[in-house]
């Protein structure tokens, strides 16, 4: 019988390791790993896949008794995946809709400011909010050196990624310390850092909205104003 291979992900299927159907019933054409119970089991787009896989190359190359670096590797994916079942069809989603569904996949995003010596300042931050993909809200501590930064400077860029598709954009940050909203976008976690609660003094938030953005994402190159 000729070797099938996984649609998703290019990997040989047997009868153990193939996806399951919504009915439990065997699915033949996606491994269990890719498709169970009758769903993806990752929103990933093309090239997020092939940066998912290529964690494991090693472990492929032992059992393909290959020697291929992983920049190799990556071109021989990015030659095949296309002709695979689910990366032929094609992704009517606008690149907007795209960039949105990424920030949804990302816990932290990488926020800019400027110091007063004009250098760009960045910083990871957790992710506690977001509308669309150009508006972000993250909290922090209103004596952060990031808030003065913001307070003298509102300018800011902010980015994310997630298994190699990112958006960078640049825009600006209001420090919001408005009681409702600040109990409106409270985490049961945060009174690790505010043992005040919602109404801790030195709880405060940073919304970005971005006016300008580089899209890469899933080969898709983009530059335009929001």
């Amino acid at each position: 019988m000729e070797q099938q291979f996984c649609q998703s992900c290019g990997m040989p299927l047997t009868d153990e390791n193939r996806g399951t159907n919504a009915d439990g019933s065997r699915r033949e054409d996606y491994c269990v790993y890719c498709y169970k119970n009758g769903e993806f089991t990752q929103e990933f787009t093309m090239t997020q896949m092939i940066e998912f896989c290529l964690q494991f190359f090693d472990q492929w190359n032992v059992q393909a008794e290959c020697k291929l670096t992983p920049i190799q590797a990556k071109e021989q994916m990015l030659q095949y995946f296309p002709h695979l079942k689910r990366w032929k069809e094609k992704d009517e989603r606008t690149l907007a809709e795209k960039a949105t569904h990424l920030l949804s996949q990302c816990e932290n995003v990488t926020v800019v400011s400027i110091d007063a010596n004009g250098y760009p300042r960045p910083v990871q931050m957790s992710k506690i909010g977001a509308r669309g993909f150009h508006e972000v809200w993250m909290a922090t501590c209103a004596d952060s050196v990031k808030v003065n930064d913001f307070k003298a400077n509102n300018k800011a860029g902010l980015c994310y990624d997630y298994y190699g598709d990112g958006v960078a954009m640049r825009g600006t940050v209001e420090v919001v310390t408005d009681d409702a909203i600040r109990k409106e976008m409270w985490k049961d976690w945060f009174i690790h850092h505010f043992p005040g609660g919602a109404s801790d003094p030195n709880y405060v938030l940073l919304h970005f909205t971005g006016t300008e953005a580089t899209f890469w994402i899933n080969g898709e190159y983009s530059h335009s104003n929001i």
